[in-house]
Order: structure tokens, then sequence, then C-alpha cells
């Protein structure tokens, strides 16, 4: 059974997340922010059912991607709350001192997005297999037999139901402690447990936390709001920058935009024309101060043969 934990004790979350590989949190979420998410995906949903419908096509899941630019709502509200970026930094941040130097800097990074979308399961949709969603990136892991290792992780996903989620109606089934096989070991269905949620409560988990989407075998459609995170160096699952314009990304928040990988990381990822791509967004606002927008010493030798 997954354990609950309010968000607001983000330590004791961690901590749950180490021994089960994932959490349901409860209290991430006012019901009516939940109702806002769903609002703002469901111009998209109705569309794609009603091109399905009108090409005869089974209803299935449908999908409305790139919902981090498209939800105000869960960009700015449920993906800034201090407690939960304290929880997934805590497991993707990336910290190193380089090779040879003389300082003993630090350099850090925290987590970034990867994918968001909101799923709406229809009615007699099968569960998928168990699987673990860091084999994206072709991740393996070794067995963790002295617990969890920090570090050993890439991704986290994060599930916020629009509707009370049940067994009945395809709850995400996850194997608690999965997060800490061996790449080669398989499930049993009987090691996996369904992840019942009430509107208001998310469900947190490692990418290397087996799991699955569950059959939904009412008459109602289960609507959830996913995004996946990832550490800041690895290439995300949605090429969302390919979709949102420069219009769009200048009405978020700087936080939001440096969570969508409008980052410059230290100590110099993701760089543009040699600055801070955030620059491109708040060039004309004077009043920001900006961060890490100057060369490293040693930029000038990274690349060099």
């Amino acid at each position: 059974m997954a354990q609950r934990v309010p968000l607001d004790s983000p330590e004791k979350v961690i901590r749950t997340i180490e021994t089960d590989g994932a959490v349901i949190l409860t209290g991430f979420s006012d019901v009516s922010d939940v109702e806002r998410v769903s609002a703002d995906a469901a111009p998209y949903i109705r569309a794609i059912l009603a091109e399905r419908l009108s090409n005869n096509h089974d209803r299935g899941t449908a999908r409305c991607t790139r919902l981090f630019g498209r939800s105000r709502t869960a960009r700015e509200v449920w993906l800034q709350q201090p407690a939960f970026l304290q929880i997934i930094n805590h497991f993707l941040r990336s910290e190193s001192i380089p090779y040879n130097d003389k300082t003993s800097t630090t350099h850090s990074t925290n987590a970034i997005l990867s994918a968001s979308a909101t799923l709406d399961i229809g009615p007699g949709v099968e569960a998928q297999d168990l699987h673990r969603d860091d084999f994206i990136w072709h991740q393996t892991h070794a067995a963790q037999s002295n617990g969890y290792k920090l570090g050993s992780d890439i991704g986290m996903g994060l599930l916020v139901p629009g509707v009370r989620t049940t067994k009945e109606n395809g709850a995400t089934l996850f194997v608690p402690g999965s997060h800490l096989w061996d790449h080669s070991r398989r499930p049993r269905a009987d090691e996996a447990t369904a992840a019942e949620m009430a509107v208001g409560e998310a469900f947190l988990f490692l990418g290397s936390t087996v799991h699955a989407g569950g059959a939904n075998s009412t008459l109602d459609s289960r609507p959830v709001h996913g995004f996946f995170f990832c550490r800041s160096w690895i290439r995300p699952e949605e090429n969302h920058h390919m979709w949102f314009t420069k219009d769009e990304v200048r009405t978020w928040s700087s936080a939001a935009q440096r969570q969508a990988g409008y980052v410059l990381d230290s100590p110099f990822v993701g760089h543009c024309n040699e600055t801070d791509p955030i620059r491109l967004f708040r060039a004309n606002d004077r009043s920001i101060e900006y961060e890490n927008t100057s060369c490293p010493s040693s930029c000038s030798e990274l690349g060099a043969g």
C-alpha cells in the first residue's frame, strides 16, 4: 500500500520515497485548482476525442501534451511549491567539483521539466505493462541491497488525479521497494498495489520505481495530470522548446522558465550565445537581476581539445 504523507512534511516525504520508491502526497492541491487545470486541458481533450469519433477510431486515452505551458495553475502554483521543489531537487540535483579545480568550487544544478500532459483514460482502456520510466534514457540499475543510494535516479514523475482514483477506474499501480531492484528483476502482478487517491492528492515516484497505469473498468474516463522531471543535463522526454513561443514563455515567471530548461546551469550547460537564455525573455526589463550570466573562468577551456 502506498504511504500517505503531507506535502508540508518534506523530510518525511523524502524518507518514504527512499524506502518505498513512491508516496501519495496529501494536501498537494486545493480541489478548485485541480478543477482549473482540468478546465485548461479540456478543450484539447475534446478536440482529440472529436477527431477520433469522426474517423471511427476507438476512444482510448486522449493526451493533452505541453500542459506546463497550457495551464498557469499547474506551472506557477503546483510546481513552484517550496516543499515540492525541495523534494524533487533532493533526488535530482547534481553536485560536483571540477577536475583539478584549485578553489574546490562546488557546482550544482536542479531538476528541470522533462514532459507534461493530461491523460484522459477512457472506459475500457487496459492496464499498462509494469515498467520503469527511466528506461527512455536507457537507464539500468544494480541492486541496492544496503538501502537507497542517493544519486542513482535521473528522473521522477508526479501524477495529480482529476477525479477520485480507484482500482476500478485504473488507479496507478506500483511495486513498493522496486526502485532497489536489479535491472533483471521482473515484477509479479501480485506485488503491485493501487495508489488510490482523492482529488487534491498527488502520487510522486522515482523513475526507477516499477509502476503502470491501471485498467479502467468503469463507464467514465479517468483524467490525470502528469509532470515528469529529469536532471538538468539529461535530454527531456518532450521537446517542448520547439513548441512554446517566445511570447508565451515571456509571460511565465522566471522560476517556471528555469524549471522548463531555459536556464544556464553551472558551470556552463544550456548557454545561448554564451549567455543565460533567460536574457532572451527579460532583455527589456532592467529591474531583473541576472544570475549565472557571465562566462565562468573555465569556460574558455570547455570543449577545447
